[in-house]
């Protein structure tokens, strides 16, 4: 049995062997916003969570378009940062992040956060994030290649780091295919928030939220996302109206209604659907098709014992019991297939993120359900498959 933190020359196994996660002892299941706020552990991760959106799902790109928006929201509050480090006026500078505010959304109040993202914590997750979300790296002054972008540490705080990949600037960009050029990315790192290489402009800001928008937003986009109607004109007239003059829309909150709308969607619609399937089962989808198959092959071989000794009148009657150990198997496997739930990984304490690939259960509360439903499916399957056997150690022989 291997597992994703242990599998040798795997990059994605390195990474999870370098992530801890904090150890909530919680007595209820995790909420979306403790996941997407990085508060919970395996299995109900934030990486767990985006395989399931990709895998399962198939509707990784609005957890895609949540998580970018954070991310733009996290360089604007940077943005403003570095305009209060300089004893600037905000409403000169940057008049539209108070204009544009949302109605239900306090200012700031002093520090605008730790601008820090955890590296041995939880770096190998951010990372494995972006990469299967962006598909693109960003290369340092050395010639190395660094991962893609790191998500945010939390979607209401600015745990971040900024970094720009480079301190020349590329011309103004026009069409739409020049707006997925990752210009203004983040890498993981202890590195202070001024460890930048310059600080940022309107043009990076104005830069992230066209990239976001012809991604995402924009008609015929490689990720389009359903919105509301009214959403999504509100979006392109902030975006597309005056786009030739500096006076453009670089506040944060011009995606704030679509954000909460793609929330409240995973919220109820897929949220639900990821719980009962990590926080209640531990099975990969083809591994419940595999125990389906066993389940089948181990009843066809107790079965077939069992009606051969039958058959063939085999004295004494009690040697049928050992068709028990078939029967079982089958039938275990079978209670398997239908709960998404393995007794065997309950034991190990194990949870299936790929197929044959595992992580440790390392939320306390979640593996306390495991064992409560490992024990159920078990005594199930076992009183099952002693009903079953009783039934062919009864029937009396009869040979042809």
């Amino acid at each position: 049995m291997s597992k994703d933190h242990t599998i040798s020359g795997s990059e994605k196994g390195q990474r999870l062997a370098r992530a801890t996660y904090p150890a909530y002892d919680r007595n209820k299941l995790p909420t979306l916003h403790e996941v997407l706020s990085r508060k919970t552990a395996p299995p109900v991760c934030l990486y767990n969570f985006y395989l399931y959106m990709r895998d399962r799902e198939h509707a990784s790109e609005y957890l895609d378009f949540y998580l970018d928006v954070l991310e733009h929201e996290n360089i604007c509050k940077a943005f403003v940062r570095d305009i209060k480090k300089l004893n600037l006026d905000l409403n000169i500078e940057y008049p539209e992040y108070e204009r544009y505010r949302p109605a239900g959304v306090a200012p700031e109040k002093g520090q605008l956060g730790r601008y820090s993202v955890a590296t041995s914590n939880d770096g190998g997750i951010q990372r494995q994030l972006s990469a299967s979300s962006r598909e693109s790296n960003i290369t340092n002054s050395s010639g190395g290649v660094f991962d893609s972008p790191s998500r945010p540490e939390s979607p209401y705080s600015g745990q971040h780091i900024i970094d720009i990949a480079s301190a020349n600037k590329a011309p103004r960009f026009r069409h739409r295919d020049s707006v997925r050029s990752n210009k203004t990315n983040t890498t993981t790192g202890n590195l202070s928030f001024y460890g930048r290489e310059r600080p940022f402009t309107k043009d990076d800001l104005r830069e992230s939220a066209e990239r976001i928008y012809y991604k995402y937003i924009y008609q015929g986009s490689e990720k389009e996302i359903e919105l509301s109607d009214h959403i999504r004109e509100k979006i392109t007239l902030a975006m597309e109206e005056d786009s030739g003059t500096l006076n453009k829309r670089a506040d944060p909150w011009i995606f704030y209604e679509a954000k909460k709308e793609i929330f409240s969607f995973m919220e109820g619609e897929h949220f639900p659907k990821f719980l009962r399937a990590r926080a209640f089962g531990n099975m990969n989808i083809l591994q419940t098709m595999l125990r389906l198959v066993l389940g089948l092959f181990f009843l066809f071989i107790g079965f077939a014992t069992a009606l051969s000794l039958i058959f063939l009148d085999v004295k004494p009657r009690t040697v049928r019991i050992w068709c028990l150990i078939p029967i079982l198997m089958g039938v275990t496997n079978l209670f398997a297939n239908q709960t998404e739930l393995s007794p065997l990984f309950v034991l190990l304490k194990t949870s299936e993120t790929k197929f044959a690939r595992f992580q440790w259960v390392m939320e306390p509360y979640i593996y306390r359900l495991h064992i409560k439903k490992g024990i159920m499916v078990f005594l199930a399957s076992l009183l099952v498959s002693v009903i079953i056997t009783a039934i062919l150690v009864a029937v009396p022989g009869h040979r042809l």
